[in-house]
């Protein structure tokens, strides 16, 4: 079997590193080669992943490739997704959010649809995590009964937000925008557009210096940036917290996010969602979950029924969605199949969620979500 050509364009964001150790311990991948703008850290991916390294993205887009995986600071995302397609690519698998604005992204999935056979994937990994799946399954079948209210936590570990790709200058906002929208992603995947929001996005008054975690520092400790690893509440250069609240037209969601966790990456990105017949209470990662029933409904027993997991209970699975989201993209590229999948439709929902949030913030009302 002929094995599917890849390249990577950009390699700015940690999930570069995870991606591609996927990638090269698969038998049915041929990576080409990967180019990055800072020569700086292209120089240590070169050395240190022994993947052929090309002088420009032109060049490196005019071998034979299939799929491009494109990884760059997020104000480069457009250009480097346009390039590829407009130089033969079937299958685009694009860094999230994906722009700095959201209409930039906007721009982007029109100009995509010039070629109507492209498989475009953006990189929200949560959207394949064991507990979504439990969760779209007793939604879509109305085991909760009428959904009324439900509970959403995402967020970054102490100062995560000071990381490179979460501070950039001229983006719509902070981490509720680079990392926190993960949780708006499997809010909007679950139960579609809101018909308005309402949200506060603040930065906090200045308190005490913590150890802040970055996924930068751990992967290029020699090169630091900012020079310490040291930060207060107040000092990150967007928000510190989010609180949202998403009207449907029949219930309502409500989410809040903080820069600020004491525990790891996804550990307290918590679920709650509350029904006529009864509630789920769960987490992302480590998986863990619990249905409630009050009657037997949807193949669910009267009761407390514990969601199964891959791994042994408390586990993370993190690398686990990573996979489980490019062997699901290959198959769409490879075999055309329909699979669940956060494509350019659950993309274009989210950003206009975000756009909402964001204004909602700024001028202190709700807003409706067209």
């Amino acid at each position: 079997m002929t094995p599917t050509r890849i390249i990577l364009l950009g390699a700015h964001h940690p999930h570069f590193y995870v991606r591609v150790g996927i990638l090269q311990a698969r038998t049915d991948i041929e990576i080409i080669g990967f180019w990055e703008q800072d020569v700086v850290l292209a120089a240590k991916i070169e050395k240190r992943l022994r993947i052929p390294r090309f002088p420009s993205e032109h060049e490196l887009v005019s071998t034979v490739f299939d799929i491009a995986f494109v990884h760059p600071l997020d104000h480069d995302n457009p250009r480097l997704a346009l390039l590829a397609a407009s130089n033969g690519a079937k299958g685009l698998l694009l860094e999230k959010p994906g722009a700095t604005h959201p209409e930039h992204l906007f721009k982007l999935v029109e100009q995509l649809k010039q070629w109507p056979d492209l498989v475009v994937e953006w990189g929200w990994e949560m959207h394949y995590a064991e507990t979504m799946d439990f969760v779209r399954n007793l939604v879509r079948r109305n085991a909760l009964g009428q959904i009324t209210t439900s509970r959403w936590h995402g967020g970054t570990p102490s100062g995560g937000a000071m990381e490179i790709w979460q501070r950039q200058k001229n983006t719509l906002g902070g981490f509720l925008y680079m990392d926190a929208s993960h949780t708006l992603e499997v809010i909007v995947d679950v139960f579609g557009l809101p018909q308005s929001v309402s949200a506060s996005i603040r930065k906090l008054p200045k308190g005490e210096k913590h150890p802040i975690v970055s996924c930068w520092y751990d992967m290029h400790q020699e090169e630091l940036d900012p020079a310490t690893t040291e930060f207060a509440v107040g000092d990150l250069p967007y928000e510190d917290i989010g609180s949202v609240i998403l009207e449907y037209e029949t219930h309502n969601v409500v989410a809040d996010f903080t820069a600020w966790e004491p525990t790891d990456w996804c550990a307290d990105w918590g679920i709650d969602i509350y029904g006529t017949n009864g509630a789920f209470h769960g987490v992302l990662n480590a998986p863990r979950g619990e249905v409630v029933l009050r009657s037997s409904k949807a193949g669910y027993a009267r009761g407390v029924t514990k969601m199964s997991t891959e791994k042994p209970q408390g586990a993370s699975n993190q690398v686990g969605y990573y996979t489980r989201q490019i062997e699901l993209f290959l198959q769409r590229v490879n075999s055309r199949a329909m699979t669940e999948c956060a494509d350019a439709d659950n993309q274009v929902k989210l950003m206009k969620v975000l756009d909402a949030i964001y204004k909602s913030a700024k001028e202190r009302r709700f807003i409706d979500v067209l």
